[in-house]
């Protein structure tokens, strides 16, 4: 009596394996043709993401100059009256800061009878002993020096 019920047993378990594997070989057959379309999906999505941050970097560095330009100009800066500036700035005038001056934490710096604050961060690979000059670009008044040409600090007239 006993090997009658391990045969049917075996039989139900015989069976059971016979529905479920075809159901369940069809279920991933349905899931891989839908990966491909959601590879595609998510091909597009970083695509356009990349082209966003593309555009959004292309527009920063367009309005990096003017940014500089206003920082320069703008913060609790003054002018330099243009007699003044021809005769103790420019190109020509070459000084050394050596040392800054530490303000409510912001670094400044005295030449020709003004002080100046830095509107951006000092680059690397300059030295406070490099030969630098102060010059008016664009409606702001930049640090430059010989040494790095091609790079321009901007700077704040304090009055």
């Amino acid at each position: 009596m006993k090997h009658p019920v391990k045969i049917s047993g075996i039989a139900v378990l015989c069976f059971f394996i016979g529905v479920i594997a075809p159901a369940y070989a069809q279920e991933e057959h349905q899931a891989d043709q839908a990966k491909p379309e959601q590879r595609t999906e998510q091909k597009q999505k970083q695509q356009s993401k990349s082209a966003q941050h593309v555009q959004k970097q292309d527009r920063a560095q367009q309005a990096r100059p003017a940014q500089q330009t206003e920082r320069a100009s703008n913060n609790g800066g003054g002018g330099i009256p243009q007699a003044r500036f021809r005769a103790h700035f420019g190109r020509d005038h070459a000084f050394r800061i050596n040392r800054p001056v530490m303000v409510g934490g912001t670094p400044r710096f005295q030449y020709g009878g003004y002080w100046f604050g830095f509107g951006e961060a000092w680059p690397v690979g300059w030295s406070y002993g490099d030969q630098v000059y102060v010059d008016y670009i664009n409606g702001g008044y930049f640090l430059l020096s010989p040494v790095h040409p091609g790079v321009q600090i901007s700077i704040n007239v304090i009055l």
